[in-house]
């Protein structure tokens, strides 16, 4: 039977790797800080909305009127964002499950399970990567369309 390396040297081991995937989770989240950040910003007082696009070294600002059809361009966007968002972050879930998978069976000797298991993991990073690139493209998409 599998089961994680309870030993008292183990255990801080996978409680650090665990504290560090929340804490990294939360900070990339709370921050906008994921490959394709955006931020909107509704003004009820005028009529524009306002998308910020972040790298991690500049942002541009985009003021956009309000239409109907601009608003729903935008909604669109919005819940383009909020999927990327938790993609990102459930890719750093899986990411650090697999680090502390691996370490738990390489502890206990088991390489048959251990490359299988990382086998598995590889292809639900490649999905999820192949995912998150063609959203981030249709979002860059419709977003393009609404600026210009």
């Amino acid at each position: 039977m599998l089961k994680i390396n309870t030993e008292k040297k183990y255990r801080y081991r996978y409680m650090l790797i665990y504290f560090f995937i929340v804490v990294f989770g939360i900070v990339t989240y709370s921050l906008d800080l994921y490959p394709g950040g955006h931020q909107i910003d509704y003004f009820s007082d005028t009529q524009s909305i306002t998308i910020t696009k972040k790298d991690i070294f500049h942002s541009e600002q985009y003021k956009i009127d309000k239409t109907e059809i601009s608003t729903l361009k935008v909604a669109l966007i919005e819940y383009e964002l909020t999927f990327l968002k938790e993609l990102w972050l459930f890719g750093i879930f899986v990411i650090g499950m697999l680090f502390v998978n691996l370490l738990s069976l390489l502890d206990q000797d088991k390489i048959k399970l251990t490359l299988l298991i990382y086998a598995i993991y590889i292809i639900i990073f490649i999905v999820g990567f192949f995912v998150y690139i063609n959203r981030l493209n249709f979002m860059n998409e419709v977003m393009g369309k609404l600026i210009v």
